[in-house]
């Protein structure tokens, strides 16, 4: 798998003429674009999940609000004003469903994640990468949260135990193998 930036063809350049930027004897432009690149990964399919939940949200919202004022019409009012409110209440109802779908809709995005990072960590397992290490370093992600969803998905039965990480198991962690 390659990087955001290599798809991109962008180079690792350094500059080591300034101490200025000793940041940059630290970490490559590449790494740092790469970074850049998963942040607005991430906020795009986060936005889209919110704008996808707010509309559904609003629509059926708006379908549930005319179909209780259809149903549910007030047998008297007090004044005019209580007419214009009830003229209003399918947009109270579109409103509150908008919240709803965009919470809906952030949560479906972050459950579709988990789903892919478990499908890729078991194909990448499944093909004979078996190093958390390798395996965070090609996907993107910090080797902890790898290890951890390696050792879920052994509880799962979805990738062997036996030959997981064995170079890396702690004594705590021995044990329960």
């Amino acid at each position: 798998m390659e990087s955001y930036s290599e798809s991109l063809g962008v180079k690792r350049q350094f500059d080591t003429s300034n101490s200025l930027h000793s940041l940059w004897n630290n970490i490559s432009k590449e790494q740092l674009l790469d970074k850049l690149l998963f942040f607005v990964k991430a906020v795009v399919e986060y936005a889209f999940g919110i704008y996808v939940g707010y509309t559904i949200g609003w629509l059926i919202g708006l379908c549930v609000g005319h179909s209780y004022v259809g149903h549910f019409e007030p047998v008297y009012l007090d004044d005019l004003g209580q007419l214009s409110y009830w003229r209003l209440m399918p947009y109270e109802f579109a409103r509150n469903g908008a919240m709803i779908g965009m919470a809906v809709g952030v949560i479906a995005i972050a459950v579709i994640n988990n789903k892919l990072l478990n499908q890729r960590v078991t194909s990448l397992y499944k093909n004979g990468i078996t190093n958390p290490n390798d395996i965070a370093q090609l996907l993107g992600k910090s080797i902890g949260k790898i290890e951890t969803k390696m050792n879920r998905l052994v509880k799962k039965g979805r990738i062997n135990r036996k030959i997981v990480f064995p170079e890396r198991l702690s004594t705590r962690q021995a044990a329960t193998f």
